[in-house]
């Protein structure tokens, strides 16, 4: 269950990657109706002032913009230097921002193949390595929270880049995690499966496709970002203060092998 103590994160501050819509919206919200100050990271500075005037205000101070593209060093370096003067630290990074190309596997393009890792992946590794460099100069202990996919673990044909990114963002997580748990620094996943987003308007708005979606979940039905801001908020707070190196798969069931609801095998 959600957990709507608006003092849970009160003193926090929290840099959202990808924040300007859909899930990492969700997630900025959260965090800042339980009290945190959110750095609201994307590429288009108008869309995260939209969502900079939908936080609720909080004790500490301003929701601060941190426009750029956080797959480019420079970008990151800025940000995170912007973004810690502004808090006066940091206390959760959330590594929410991400990119899918469609194209059959053998016409996919070099250039749309390193795009999407660059977004979903090469991100990661600047943003975490950016915070754990703080945290360790300072001996502070932080916790980073990496938004994957349930193609983590499912193929998705077509997209192999997207596919690529997200499986490896898994072994990132439990890398970083193993290296970092005796500084009390903790890394976790959390794996969405269809999510009513932006992203996935093509079937969101369509009837017939949003009932197809829901047909291939054991639950019958897409989730909201709501519900996965809800587990990257438990996964920051106290509550998970034991848990780290996980993957968390909010998905509806749709990694339990969903077409084996019916005994077709045996």
């Amino acid at each position: 269950m959600p957990d709507n103590r608006s003092d849970r994160f009160a003193g926090k501050s929290v840099l959202v990657t990808g924040a300007s819509q859909g899930i990492g919206e969700g997630i900025a919200l959260a965090f800042a109706e339980q009290g945190a100050r959110v750095a609201l990271n994307g590429r288009k500075e108008d869309k995260l002032r939209a969502v900079q005037e939908k936080l609720p205000r909080v004790s500490g101070g301003d929701h601060p913009i941190a426009a750029g593209d956080m797959s480019k060093e420079d970008d990151v370096d800025r940000i995170m230097k912007e973004s810690l003067e502004a808090f006066g630290g940091l206390d959760v990074l959330v590594c929410n921002a991400g990119i899918m190309i469609p194209s059959p596997s053998e016409d996919v393009t070099l250039e749309d193949f390193n795009k999407v890792l660059a977004v979903n992946l090469t991100s990661v590794m600047l943003c975490s390595r950016a915070a754990l460099k703080y945290w360790r100069a300072h001996d502070k202990t932080g916790t980073i929270i990496v938004n994957s996919s349930v193609h983590q673990q499912i193929p998705k044909p077509q997209y192999l880049g997207y596919s690529a990114s997200k499986g490896a963002v898994g072994n990132v997580v439990r890398t970083l995690a193993l290296e970092y748990a005796r500084f009390g620094i903790r890394v976790n996943a959390v794996a969405p499966g269809a999510i009513v987003t932006p992203m996935n308007d093509a079937w969101v708005h369509d009837p017939k496709q949003h009932e197809a979606v829901s047909r291939h979940i054991p639950m019958r039905r897409p989730g909201e970002s709501r519900e996965i801001a809800d587990v990257v908020t438990f996964l920051a707070s106290e509550d998970a203060s034991y848990i780290t190196g996980q993957t968390i798969f909010v998905d509806g069931g749709l990694t339990l092998y969903a077409d084996f609801e019916q005994n077709w095998s045996s």
